[in-house]
């Protein structure tokens, strides 16, 4: 026999979520790629069919169809609750825990209970007893009870996912209220149906929940834009991360941080948000001095007690897609590893300096000072003999040649001192820094200097490591051209180009022979050559006797270009 229905009035009450479940149904399915948006789609159908199943139990005439599809709302039930908990799951980007055993095991538990609904005319585990009179009356078995205690564990956990996502992320706090609110207005309609005082005969209170908790789902989808704001994203990205990400509202307070913001800052996610930075990171003066500051981007600092630890902080607005200012979004990276290797770079770079100018000194010590000191050692040993055999005037002689030579010693020490005592890079440029030297030397020795600079070179264009060795060179050549010269007029060139420094010195001096250079000059000459090379410079000398004296030596004007 066929059944048969009709409209009732209640049917209006029934239907009208339906068409929204639809539409929300189709907008899971669209953007299913989402977190938690098949869950989602899974739970629109089910409930759909559930809908129409009461429908169908309203409008039926005959107590085995109302009975038939009242079975098939409670079948439902549990399916939803299963696929609602899931929905929450994934949505709060928990997906790991949705584990294929996971997943099958939470599958089985509907269908068995499905089952049992089926055949509960054979066993009455799920209803001893069931009948209309009016309104459909049941008696309740052991495995009703289990399938409700089951749903209410799965609903327990919904909500506790829910009140998870709520805490732990401000842009989706409304979304997941809304939900937790759907979530408790229909299982409190389950307790009235449990209870069996139901004050909405024929109606079933969750239907009727279900109405009030539609609005919820229509803000969060077109209000709040539910699947096209992420959380997995939030919690797999932004919390993972090795910067501390923190985001100030235009009213300087704090909007939302990340995982590793709490741990570097010292501070609670929930106790910091909506609190102004001054309150929250009272104890980090130099992080307030960065944010408070709109001139400053970016500066490295330490962070409380963290004295050993070096933190990069850089401040962007954020501004909205109209240009509108937001707020500050602070970024803080943990740069003690970056420091400590520039650190180790620097000392490698020092040391190497110090033992480069070891060995500049070493030399210099030996030709110069150290061969004086063997000259000396020998006229101090033949005056001595002389002055035993009472020849006081050779003796005289070689004294006079020993103060000589003495004199020579402390010219060159006071050379080599000049060449040392410089200033700091950027305090005199290397042009500022000749013309002084041609300015003591002619103050000092009566000897008129003249120079001459090309256009090419400007201000800065020499590097520090190399204006060093240049300066020493310089006042070498002079030194030299005024005590082995016996000159009273130097000139000296500064040309450029192609990253190159050529500098000439030239003399009006007695001039020498360079094949004999050796034995008269070699510490000069050898000295300015090692420094002039050990920047990745040339050097030439050109002289004969009674035609003064050429230096030339190029060099790059950056040591790194050599």
């Amino acid at each position: 026999m066929a059944w048969r229905y009709e409209y009732g009035p209640y049917l209006l009450t029934v239907l009208a979520p339906l068409l929204f479940l639809v539409f929300l149904c189709i907008y899971g399915f669209k953007n299913r790629t989402a977190p938690g948006a098949v869950p989602f789609t899974f739970l629109m159908a089910l409930a759909i069919l559930w809908i129409a199943s009461d429908a169908f139990r309203l409008s039926a005439t005959e107590n085995i169809s109302r009975i038939f599809w009242f079975k098939c709302e409670k079948a439902l039930i549990l399916p939803m609750a299963t696929a609602g908990f899931c929905f929450a799951v994934a949505y709060a980007g928990l997906g790991q825990w949705l584990s294929r055993r996971m997943s099958v095991f939470l599958s089985i538990l509907p269908v068995i209970f499905a089952i049992l609904i089926l055949t509960n005319g054979i066993h009455h585990l799920v209803w001893k007893q069931i009948y209309y009179d009016g309104v459909i009356h049941t008696n309740i078995g052991e495995a009703h009870w289990a399938a409700l205690a089951c749903g209410w564990f799965l609903s327990l956990g919904q909500l506790a996912v829910l009140m998870w996502l709520f805490t732990r992320s401000p842009r989706h706090r409304w979304i997941a209220a809304g939900l937790i609110v759907t979530l408790i207005v229909v299982r409190a309609a389950s307790i009235v149906n449990i209870a069996g005082d139901n004050p909405f005969k024929p109606l079933d209170p969750m239907v009727l929940a279900l109405n009030i908790a539609l609005p919820f789902y229509a803000f969060a989808f077109f209000g709040l834009h539910m699947f096209d704001v992420v959380p997995v994203a939030r919690n797999t990205v932004v919390d993972r991360m090795a910067a501390a990400i923190m985001v100030i509202d235009t009213e300087m307070c704090i909007a939302d941080l990340n995982e590793t913001a709490e741990r570097m800052l010292n501070i609670i996610r929930n106790k910091a948000i909506g609190r102004r930075i001054e309150t929250v990171l009272e104890a980090l003066a130099d992080l307030l001095d960065i944010i408070r500051n709109p001139e400053t981007r970016q500066r490295d600092i330490r962070l409380g007690n963290s004295e050993n630890r070096w933190y990069q902080v850089s401040v962007s607005p954020l501004c909205d897609h109209r240009f509108f200012h937001l707020g500050q979004l602070v970024w803080i990276q943990d740069i003690t590893e970056r420091k400590q290797f520039q650190e180790q770079i620097l000392d490698y770079q020092k040391t190497q300096a110090m033992l480069q100018e070891r060995e500049l000194l070493a030399r210099e010590l030996h030709d110069g000072i150290g061969q004086t000191l063997a000259a000396m050692q020998l006229h101090l040993g033949a005056a001595s003999e002389l002055l035993a055999k009472g020849e006081t005037h050779q003796a005289a002689l070689y004294l006079r040649r020993l103060s000589a030579v003495v004199q020579d010693a402390k010219d060159s020490v006071r050379t080599y001192l000049a060449g040392v005592k410089t200033l700091p890079p950027g305090e005199r440029s290397f042009v500022e820094t000749v013309k002084h030297c041609l300015e003591t030397c002619g103050r000092n020795h009566g000897i008129h200097t003249e120079l001459t600079v090309s256009s090419e070179i400007q201000h800065g264009c020499v590097e520090a490591s190399v204006a060093a060795q240049l300066q020493p060179i310089l006042q070498e050549a002079l030194s030299n051209a005024r005590r082995h010269g016996k000159a009273d007029v130097a000139k000296v060139f500064l040309t450029g180009g192609d990253g190159w420094l050529h500098i000439m010195i030239e003399d009006n001096g007695q001039g020498f022979n360079l094949e004999t250079a050796e034995h008269h000059h070699s510490f000069g000459l050898r000295s300015m050559q090692g420094r002039a090379e050990s920047v990745g410079g040339r050097f030439a000398v050109a002289s004969a006797p009674g035609e003064g004296a050429r230096i030339t030596v190029q060099i790059p004007c950056r040591k790194d270009a050599s």
